[in-house]
C-alpha cells in the first residue's frame, strides 16, 4: 500500500449502513475501518489513526456524543475531522466543533463530496 492511502473510520450500529458506506468509499479509493459503537471506535483509535471519522449519533452503549467527547479529550486525536450522522438528531443539537453533519438517509454522492472536501482524494486510486 502507498503512503497516500486515506483511511475513514465508519462508526454505526447498523451493519447495512456500514457496508454501503464502506463499498462506496472503497470504490473511491479510500481504506475503511468499521466499528459498531463508540466503545469499539475508541479501542480502534488507541491503535490506529484514521484521516476521518464518520459516526452515528444514536448508538447503544457509548453513543456518538460521548465517543466524540472522549475522542476530543485526547490530544493525539483532537485534529481528526469527525462527521456526525443521524436520522433523529438535528445538526444544531450537536457539538459545534464537528467537521460536518449528514442527515440520514443521505445521498452517497454528497457523502463522498464531504469526505473529499475534508481529507482530499486518495492518491492510490489509479483512476483520474
Amino acid at each position: 500500500m502507498s503512503l497516500n492511502v486515506k483511511t475513514v473510520l465508519v462508526v454505526d450500529d447498523e451493519p447495512v449502513l456500514r457496508t454501503i458506506v464502506r463499498e462506496i468509499l472503497h470504490e473511491e479509493g479510500y481504506a475503511v475501518i468499521e466499528a459498531a459503537d463508540g466503545r469499539v471506535m475508541l479501542e480502534i483509535m488507541a491503535r490506529q489513526r484514521p484521516d476521518l471519522v464518520l459516526m452515528d449519533v444514536m448508538m447503544p452503549g457509548v453513543d456518538g456524543r460521548e465517543a466524540y467527547r472522549q475522542l476530543r479529550s485526547r490530544p493525539e486525536h483532537s485534529d481528526i475531522p469527525v462527521v456526525m450522522m443521524s436520522a433523529a438528531v438535528p445538526a444544531h443539537g450537536l457539538d459545534p466543533s464537528i467537521a460536518g453533519f449528514m442527515a440520514k438517509p443521505f445521498d452517497l454522492t454528497q457523502l463522498v463530496e464531504l469526505v473529499v472536501r475534508l481529507i482530499g482524494r486518495p492518491l492510490t486510486n489509479g483512476c483520474v
